[in-house]
């Protein structure tokens, strides 16, 4: 892989971090372990991923080196409107107390 010390250094950042998504945690925990010479069964096993992951993401880390290391998924649109999610959570929480008796 060939870290450069800037890119080694965020990568390790990202693995160290508790606000990073999990899914970035991931990748970045995947390109340190390639870098140190981890064998491809013990990083299936230390991640629990596949070697689909290993591949789409060393892929993309070789083309694209940190740029690559970036979900192209943009997700989904909410199935509700999310103010009237809002609502029915604050109907819920108003209306009901909880079970054990312990405050809102």
């Amino acid at each position: 892989m060939n870290l450069t010390d800037i890119e080694r250094e965020q990568l390790l950042s990202a693995a160290r971090s508790r606000t990073v998504r999990a899914a970035d945690v991931r990748r970045a925990k995947l390109i340190l372990m390639l870098e140190d010479g981890e064998s491809r069964d013990s990083i299936m096993r230390t991640l629990g991923c596949d070697s689909r992951f290993i591949a789409r993401w060393s892929g993309r880390f070789l083309s694209e080196r940190l740029a690559g290391m970036y979900a192209r998924h943009r997700g989904r649109a909410p199935t509700q409107p999310p103010a009237k999610l809002e609502a029915r959570v604050l109907k819920c929480t108003l209306k009901h107390k909880p079970a054990d008796g312990s405050t809102h």
